[in-house]
């Protein structure tokens, strides 16, 4: 394999059983995480029951479009904080599934998605991502500044359904899998015009998911989506205030304290519940002999253990300590 940065048009191609070339596959051409396949000892299984992942992905400027086949193991993704801070280049990934399904969670929604539908995930912020049967999909990865651009509230239509069988949405459909069966006859230039034309209508489609579920004007959805932006960021800092996160927007705090209201949550419901997202992330995919609760209850704002664990249980109906231990 040629692995390069993404931001130089290559092909990269795998056929492999071994899940670390499969990781180091994703890494390269999608964004940077870790995968799990749940199979104690893979080597000792039948060839045919033993994991496989046959992938090809095209890369140009700082699109990529892939296809990748999976079976056996049922290997499951995470991307953490950590992971996403090791990334150079952000992006936003819409995934379309041709065979079996994948479950997909982030911005505290969990989601099944089969064939007939499209998801797109965030690079910016955590994620999982389990394939629950043998699996074939087209990812479709794009710069995040692309996309934001364009679309004032992304975090609304990030793990969400988008069926695929109808109107522009069909449009999309057919026209990702066309790119990615021609990507291989293109030169950089026709691939590079082409992919844009598809990612623009993909954000057409989406951006008509989001005027469905929105009533709120564009303005006051950008100015909350970026004040949000900001706490994700920052809700590690247990003594970040609204009046700072207004400051940084360049709003008013009344104004930014009416758009939380709303929404639906007031600033301070809205951290905390970004802060016990985050620590339950942490302790979901970290390990008893190795993660430790006091410090995930400081690296994600609070000061308090006690403090921390009420306002856990309250919110997820079980302890810190049982969902590492279950973990």
């Amino acid at each position: 394999m040629n692995h390069v940065s993404p931001r130089h048009k290559f092909v990269d191609e795998l056929s492999t059983h071994d899940p670390d070339a499969y990781t180091r596959f994703v890494k390269a051409n999608l964004c940077n995480l870790s995968v799990k396949v749940p199979t104690e000892e893979p080597m000792k299984l039948a060839v045919e029951t033993r994991f496989r992942a046959e992938a090809r992905a095209y890369s140009v400027g700082d699109f990529t479009v892939a296809r990748i086949r999976t079976s056996g193991g049922k290997p499951q993704s995470t991307r953490s904080v950590s992971d996403i801070r090791m990334d150079e280049l952000r992006r936003y990934t819409v995934n379309l599934p041709l065979s079996g399904s994948v479950e997909v969670g982030q911005f505290g929604r969990e989601e099944r998605f089969t064939t007939g539908s499209l998801v797109m995930m965030s690079g910016c912020e955590p994620l999982t991502f389990r394939r629950m049967t043998d699996n074939e999909c087209i990812a479709v990865a794009m710069p995040q500044r692309f996309v934001e651009e364009r679309l004032v509230n992304v975090e609304d239509i990030c793990c969400r359904r988008l069926p695929s069988q109808e109107g522009v949405q069909r449009l999309v459909f057919a026209s990702i899998a066309t790119l990615q069966e021609e990507a291989a006859s293109m030169s950089e230039y026709d691939l590079q015009r082409a992919v844009n034309i598809v990612s623009e209508l993909v954000v057409l489609a989406l951006g008509n998911l989001a005027d469905v579920r929105s009533s709120t004007s564009p303005v006051r959805a950008a100015n909350l989506m970026r004040a949000k932006r900001i706490i994700r960021a920052r809700c590690d800092n247990s003594d970040l205030t609204l009046q700072e996160v207004a400051v940084e927007c360049g709003l008013s705090l009344r104004y930014l304290h009416d758009l939380f209201r709303d929404d639906g949550r007031t600033f301070r419901e809205y951290i905390m519940y970004e802060r016990l997202q985050r620590a339950r992330r942490l302790l979901e995919v970290g390990s008893p002999l190795t993660t430790n609760v006091t410090d995930v209850c400081l690296s994600t704002g609070f000061s308090n253990l006690s403090h921390f664990s009420t306002a856990f249980r309250r919110a997820f109906s079980v302890s810190p300590v049982e969902v590492l231990r279950h973990r």
